[in-house]
Protein backbone atom coordinates (compact mmCIF):
# COMPACT_ATOMS: atom_id res chain seq x y z
CA UNK A 1 0.00 0.00 0.00
CA UNK A 2 1.17 3.42 -0.87
CA UNK A 3 0.86 6.57 1.35
CA UNK A 4 0.77 9.94 0.56
CA UNK A 5 2.25 12.75 2.93
CA UNK A 6 2.31 16.59 2.51
CA UNK A 7 5.84 17.89 3.91
CA UNK A 8 5.50 21.93 3.45
CA UNK A 9 2.06 23.30 4.28
CA UNK A 10 1.33 26.68 5.97
CA UNK A 11 -1.44 28.41 8.23
CA UNK A 12 -3.04 31.25 8.48
CA UNK A 13 -3.65 30.80 12.39
CA UNK A 14 0.23 31.52 12.35
CA UNK A 15 2.40 32.50 9.34
CA UNK A 16 1.59 35.80 7.78
CA UNK A 17 1.08 34.84 4.48
CA UNK A 18 -1.31 32.02 5.16
CA UNK A 19 -4.81 32.26 3.76
CA UNK A 20 -6.38 29.24 5.03
CA UNK A 21 -6.94 27.96 8.42
CA UNK A 22 -5.70 24.53 10.00
CA UNK A 23 -8.66 22.80 9.94
CA UNK A 24 -9.35 24.12 6.26
CA UNK A 25 -6.04 22.70 5.43
CA UNK A 26 -6.71 19.28 6.97
CA UNK A 27 -10.00 19.03 5.49
CA UNK A 28 -8.13 20.04 1.74
CA UNK A 29 -5.85 17.00 2.04
CA UNK A 30 -8.03 14.15 3.67
CA UNK A 31 -10.22 14.84 0.69
CA UNK A 32 -7.35 15.01 -2.03
CA UNK A 33 -6.45 11.30 -0.64
CA UNK A 34 -3.52 12.18 1.65
CA UNK A 35 -2.59 9.59 4.52
CA UNK A 36 -1.10 13.44 6.72
CA UNK A 37 0.91 16.55 6.38
CA UNK A 38 3.52 18.42 8.37
CA UNK A 39 2.36 21.59 9.40
CA UNK A 40 5.55 24.07 8.44
CA UNK A 41 4.59 27.20 9.46
CA UNK A 42 7.50 29.91 9.23
CA UNK A 43 9.48 30.34 11.69
CA UNK A 44 12.79 32.42 12.46
CA UNK A 45 14.55 36.30 14.07
CA UNK A 46 12.12 37.70 12.22
CA UNK A 47 9.11 36.12 12.80
CA UNK A 48 9.75 36.49 16.23
CA UNK A 49 10.69 39.51 16.58
CA UNK A 50 8.53 41.63 14.19
CA UNK A 51 5.21 39.08 13.62
CA UNK A 52 4.36 36.87 16.64
CA UNK A 53 3.15 38.13 19.63
CA UNK A 54 4.64 37.43 23.22
CA UNK A 55 7.67 38.56 24.85
CA UNK A 56 9.06 35.44 26.53
CA UNK A 57 10.33 32.42 24.33
CA UNK A 58 7.56 30.64 25.56
CA UNK A 59 4.92 32.98 24.54
CA UNK A 60 6.55 33.24 21.33
CA UNK A 61 6.72 29.28 20.94
CA UNK A 62 3.11 29.04 22.61
CA UNK A 63 1.92 31.36 19.72
CA UNK A 64 4.02 29.30 16.64
CA UNK A 65 2.64 25.83 17.60
CA UNK A 66 -1.06 26.87 17.13
CA UNK A 67 -1.20 25.92 13.46
CA UNK A 68 0.05 22.44 14.41
CA UNK A 69 -2.22 22.31 17.10
CA UNK A 70 -4.64 23.62 15.64
CA UNK A 71 -4.65 21.05 12.53
CA UNK A 72 -3.86 18.22 15.02
CA UNK A 73 -7.37 18.52 16.24
CA UNK A 74 -8.67 16.92 13.02
CA UNK A 75 -6.04 13.93 13.21
CA UNK A 76 -7.60 10.17 12.62
CA UNK A 77 -6.08 6.91 12.47
CA UNK A 78 -6.40 7.17 8.80
CA UNK A 79 -4.49 10.89 8.92
CA UNK A 80 -1.46 12.27 10.66
CA UNK A 81 -0.68 15.64 11.56
CA UNK A 82 2.97 16.41 12.26
CA UNK A 83 4.84 19.13 13.32
CA UNK A 84 7.55 20.84 11.64
CA UNK A 85 8.54 24.12 10.52
CA UNK A 86 9.61 26.47 7.61
CA UNK A 87 13.03 27.99 9.44
CA UNK A 88 14.89 31.37 8.02
CA UNK A 89 18.01 32.25 10.18
CA UNK A 90 19.21 35.14 10.19
CA UNK A 91 21.91 35.37 7.72
CA UNK A 92 20.19 35.07 4.65
CA UNK A 93 16.78 34.79 3.01
CA UNK A 94 16.86 31.40 2.45
CA UNK A 95 14.23 28.69 4.42
CA UNK A 96 14.94 25.18 5.81
CA UNK A 97 12.21 22.73 6.30
CA UNK A 98 12.92 20.92 9.65
CA UNK A 99 12.01 17.34 10.17
CA UNK A 100 12.14 15.32 13.37
CA UNK A 101 10.65 17.91 15.88
CA UNK A 102 9.08 17.77 18.71
CA UNK A 103 6.82 20.71 20.48
CA UNK A 104 8.76 20.16 23.61
CA UNK A 105 12.39 20.23 21.54
CA UNK A 106 11.60 23.67 20.33
CA UNK A 107 10.50 24.95 23.77
CA UNK A 108 13.90 23.71 25.27
CA UNK A 109 16.05 25.53 22.68
CA UNK A 110 15.72 29.05 22.48
CA UNK A 111 19.19 29.19 20.62
CA UNK A 112 18.05 27.20 17.53
CA UNK A 113 16.98 30.34 15.43
CA UNK A 114 19.93 32.62 15.93
CA UNK A 115 22.34 30.31 14.82
CA UNK A 116 23.87 30.85 11.40
CA UNK A 117 23.46 27.74 8.73
CA UNK A 118 26.97 26.06 9.33
CA UNK A 119 26.25 26.44 13.33
CA UNK A 120 22.48 25.51 12.60
CA UNK A 121 23.33 22.11 10.74
CA UNK A 122 25.86 20.94 13.32
CA UNK A 123 23.24 21.34 15.76
CA UNK A 124 20.84 19.90 13.83
CA UNK A 125 22.71 16.81 13.51
CA UNK A 126 23.55 16.99 17.11
CA UNK A 127 20.17 16.89 17.73
CA UNK A 128 18.71 14.04 15.35
CA UNK A 129 17.02 16.62 12.88
CA UNK A 130 17.43 17.01 9.22
CA UNK A 131 17.61 20.22 6.97
CA UNK A 132 16.09 20.20 4.10
CA UNK A 133 16.44 23.95 1.87
CA UNK A 134 13.28 24.58 0.47
CA UNK A 135 12.85 25.78 -3.09
CA UNK A 136 16.82 26.54 -3.41
CA UNK A 137 16.19 27.97 -6.70
CA UNK A 138 13.86 30.52 -6.97
CA UNK A 139 15.52 34.49 -7.12
CA UNK A 140 15.53 35.20 -3.73
CA UNK A 141 17.71 32.56 -2.88
CA UNK A 142 21.39 31.42 -2.53
CA UNK A 143 22.78 28.55 -2.68
CA UNK A 144 25.06 27.13 0.22
CA UNK A 145 27.50 24.32 1.19
CA UNK A 146 26.07 20.69 -0.03
CA UNK A 147 27.62 20.04 3.51
CA UNK A 148 25.47 22.28 6.01
CA UNK A 149 22.29 20.88 4.64
CA UNK A 150 20.64 17.18 4.00
CA UNK A 151 19.18 17.43 1.27
CA UNK A 152 16.74 20.14 -1.14
CA UNK A 153 12.87 20.14 -1.76
CA UNK A 154 13.60 19.34 -5.30
CA UNK A 155 10.03 19.88 -6.14
CA UNK A 156 8.21 22.53 -5.19
CA UNK A 157 4.80 23.07 -6.42
CA UNK A 158 3.68 26.64 -5.29
CA UNK A 159 1.69 28.39 -7.67
CA UNK A 160 2.94 31.91 -7.42
CA UNK A 161 6.86 31.52 -7.22
CA UNK A 162 9.15 29.60 -10.23
CA UNK A 163 10.93 27.40 -8.35
CA UNK A 164 13.17 26.20 -11.28
CA UNK A 165 12.20 22.76 -10.27
CA UNK A 166 14.24 21.11 -12.92
CA UNK A 167 16.95 22.77 -11.61
CA UNK A 168 17.04 21.81 -8.12
CA UNK A 169 16.09 18.10 -9.26
CA UNK A 170 19.43 17.56 -11.29
CA UNK A 171 21.30 19.41 -8.54
CA UNK A 172 19.94 16.91 -6.07
CA UNK A 173 20.79 14.11 -8.22
CA UNK A 174 24.30 15.50 -9.02
CA UNK A 175 25.24 15.97 -5.03
CA UNK A 176 23.27 13.36 -3.58
CA UNK A 177 21.36 15.20 -1.52
CA UNK A 178 17.67 13.98 -0.14
CA UNK A 179 15.02 15.20 -2.57
CA UNK A 180 11.30 16.28 -0.92
CA UNK A 181 8.20 17.31 -2.82
CA UNK A 182 6.12 19.88 -1.46
CA UNK A 183 2.85 21.78 -2.63
CA UNK A 184 3.97 24.74 -0.18
CA UNK A 185 0.47 25.67 0.16
CA UNK A 186 -0.50 29.33 1.57
CA UNK A 187 -4.17 28.47 0.53
CA UNK A 188 -6.64 25.67 -0.07
CA UNK A 189 -6.17 25.94 -3.89
CA UNK A 190 -2.33 25.65 -3.43
CA UNK A 191 -2.78 21.94 -1.22
CA UNK A 192 -2.53 18.85 -2.47
CA UNK A 193 0.14 19.47 -5.16
CA UNK A 194 3.15 17.96 -4.10
CA UNK A 195 4.21 15.76 -1.44
CA UNK A 196 5.82 11.81 -0.85
CA UNK A 197 4.86 8.50 -1.73
CA UNK A 198 6.28 5.52 0.65
CA UNK A 199 4.94 2.47 1.71
CA UNK A 200 5.15 3.06 5.73
CA UNK A 201 2.73 4.15 7.40
CA UNK A 202 4.04 7.44 10.01
CA UNK A 203 2.82 9.46 12.31
CA UNK A 204 5.26 11.74 13.80
CA UNK A 205 7.62 14.29 12.20
CA UNK A 206 10.86 12.08 13.29
CA UNK A 207 9.10 8.99 11.70
CA UNK A 208 8.79 11.25 8.69
CA UNK A 209 12.21 12.49 8.51
CA UNK A 210 13.63 8.25 8.78
CA UNK A 211 11.08 7.47 5.69
CA UNK A 212 13.35 10.96 4.33
CA UNK A 213 16.82 9.45 4.81
CA UNK A 214 15.97 6.24 4.24
CA UNK A 215 15.63 6.89 0.48
CA UNK A 216 12.46 4.70 0.58
CA UNK A 217 10.52 6.81 -1.07
CA UNK A 218 8.60 8.80 -4.67
CA UNK A 219 7.98 12.72 -5.22
CA UNK A 220 4.44 13.44 -6.04
CA UNK A 221 4.48 16.11 -8.89
CA UNK A 222 1.74 17.15 -10.89
CA UNK A 223 -0.11 16.20 -12.31
CA UNK A 224 0.81 13.11 -9.97
CA UNK A 225 3.51 11.36 -11.57
CA UNK A 226 6.42 10.22 -9.50
CA UNK A 227 10.14 10.29 -10.00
Amino acid sequence: MSYLYETHVHTSDVSPCGEATAEEMVKRYKNAGYSGMMITDHFGPWYLEKKYPGNSWKEKVDYFIRGYENAKKSETDDFSVMFGMEMRLSDTDNDYLIFGLTEKFLYDHSEMPYLELHEFHKFCQKNNLTVIQAHPFRESQTIVEITDIDGIEAYNACLHHDSRNDIAKMWAEKYNLRPTSGSDAHRTEDAARGGIFTGKKVKTSEELMQVILSGDYKLKTLPGTQY
